[in-house]
């Protein structure tokens, strides 16, 4: 797939280096965690910000709370005008463009008036110092549900931070641009990057920058997902972001990649956070192969934002375990504590400790479905606990499932028994369903079937039904039996 989109995106980036520059210039207001260290932030379970966890610190976090139609609180500053080039949306600061939902999500709202005009929303928070410590980590993450409309062609939605060197200037894109979440034309795929160094090639590739290319989403415009990067400075000379959708790790841009110069120019930095919904301009255009702001496309597309925090882990904190396995109903997670040490462990479902897990693995019972988990480690005394990131919700578990066979005499006047095998894991609810020829035999829902006269002649089978609390439903049926007098 990225060798398909790499020459899109080149065109693409041309005409994007040309909106970035012309919007900071120009514009208004302008691997597996086990391959790293032990205290390694694991990459298969960001799915959620740690809020309290010990360890991180919460530099900023908006939910969105407030009534319907009410303007963006003051977290966050409006950047009012055209942007880049090929966009044709002007943002504005109306709450017809950015608002508040009143279900707990912020909406920013594309509208084309009469005159065919386009009008949208960019927002920046008004805090620009979010950085990752020298020996440290950055979490930047928000939940977001794109925009979904009959007609999307070059609608624009982006979560992404820009950086800013010692002096508070941007210097595109030397100072650093991470993309958390980009996606284009209303199509299910969302694309992540880096940019930094020279604005044409440099160790970033430029225009174009490290990129994730094209990724997949198939429910990321019916849903909510929570897309992250993680800043991680914790080995020098190893630095790293790494990019997630839920708990999964997408991309990662290694410090051996980009060099030393050019990474410690972009990395480092104090960054801000944009939200904003374009329409038109140099990504769709090259996606599509098509002048995006010229085709037609529907009004009132809105980005659903849940969501947004930055999350910092000090040097000083201490090691953050990381869980291994998946979190499935039925599965086993097994916790890595970072300490050469002997630990204590306990486990928790949303923040809640569940009774008894208190050990370095943990399996996923039914109950616990939906729920994130995590695990707290600390010394035996109990002192200097930390929490690991949270799991993706627990999802169903599969049930392990058997093919019943049928014994007994398939004659008349004689018993039929059901023999469903051992399904896992026990204790599984079986049901029972007999049939003939295809169709329910009435009543006889039970284990046992005695062979009538209306069976004669026909073919018997009996469908096994297993259910458990948070595993999903399966069936088995046998092979036939024929009914002789």
């Amino acid at each position: 797939m990225v060798s398909r989109f790499r020459p899109a995106l080149r065109h693409a980036a041309v005409v994007l280096t040309l909106f970035t520059f012309v919007a900071l210039a120009g514009a208004p207001g302008a691997a597996a965690a086990a391959e790293r260290s032990p205290d390694a932030v694991p990459t298969a379970v960001i799915a959620s910000a740690p809020a309290g966890a010990p360890g991180w610190s919460t530099l900023f976090r908006d939910d969105f709370d407030g009534p319907a139609g009410a303007a963006v609180g003051p977290q966050w500053e409006h950047e009012i005008g055209t942007w880049g080039t090929g966009a044709v949306d002007r943002t504005t600061a109306s709450t017809a463009n950015v608002f508040l939902d009143g279900a707990g999500a912020l909406g920013i709202r594309a509208l084309r008036d009469a005159s065919g005009d386009w009008t949208s929303g960019r927002i920046i928070t008004a805090d620009k110092s979010f950085s990752a410590p020298a020996g440290g980590r950055l979490l930047l993450t928000a939940s977001i549900r794109l925009p979904a409309v009959a007609d999307a062609t070059g609608y624009w939605p982006a979560f992404w931070a820009l950086g800013r060197d010692a002096n508070a200037q941007i210097d595109w894109p030397r100072t650093g641009e991470i993309d958390m979440l980009e996606a284009v034309n209303g199509t299910p795929q969302v694309i992540q990057t880096l940019h930094c160094d020279l604005p044409d090639g440099g160790a970033c590739d430029e225009p174009f920058g490290i990129t994730s290319g094209l990724q997949d989403c198939a429910s990321c415009l019916t849903g909510f997902h929570t897309y992250s990067t993680l800043i991680d400075r914790t080995e020098p000379g190893a630095e790293r972001l790494e990019f997630f959708v839920d708990a999964v790790s997408t991309h990662v841009v290694e410090e051996a990649q980009v060099g030393e110069s050019a990474w410690d120019a972009a990395v480092p930095n104090d960054f801000f956070l944009i939200l904003n919904l374009a329409i038109g301009g140099g990504l769709p255009n090259g996606v599509c192969g098509c002048d995006s702001a010229a085709a037609p496309k529907t009004s009132g597309g809105t980005m659903s934002v849940e969501h947004v925090a930055v999350y910092r882990s000090d040097p000083a904190a201490p090691p953050i375990p990381t869980i291994a396995g998946t979190p499935t109903s039925g599965s086993t997670l097994i916790a890595a504590s970072g300490r050469g040490v002997p630990v204590a462990y306990q486990w928790k479902a949303d923040g809640v400790a569940i009774a008894g897990a208190a050990g370095s693995s943990f399996t996923l019972p039914g109950t616990l479905l939906g729920k994130r988990v995590t695990v707290t480690v600390s010394a035996s005394d109990g002192s200097d606990a930390a929490t690991s990131l949270p799991t993706a919700p627990v999802t169903a578990g599969t049930l392990g499932a058997v093919t019943p066979t049928i014994s007994g005499t398939a004659k008349l006047g004689s018993t039929l028994t059901a023999n469903p095998g051992t399904w896992t894991p026990s204790p599984v609810t079986l049901t029972y369903r007999w049939k003939a020829d295809g169709v329910d035999i009435a009543g006889a829902t039970g284990k046992t079937l005695k062979v009538a006269t209306t069976n004669i002649g026909k073919r018997i089978t009996v469908t096994v039904t297993g259910s458990k609390v948070g595993f999903t439903s399966a069936q088995r049926t046998s092979a036939p039996t024929a009914v002789v007098r």
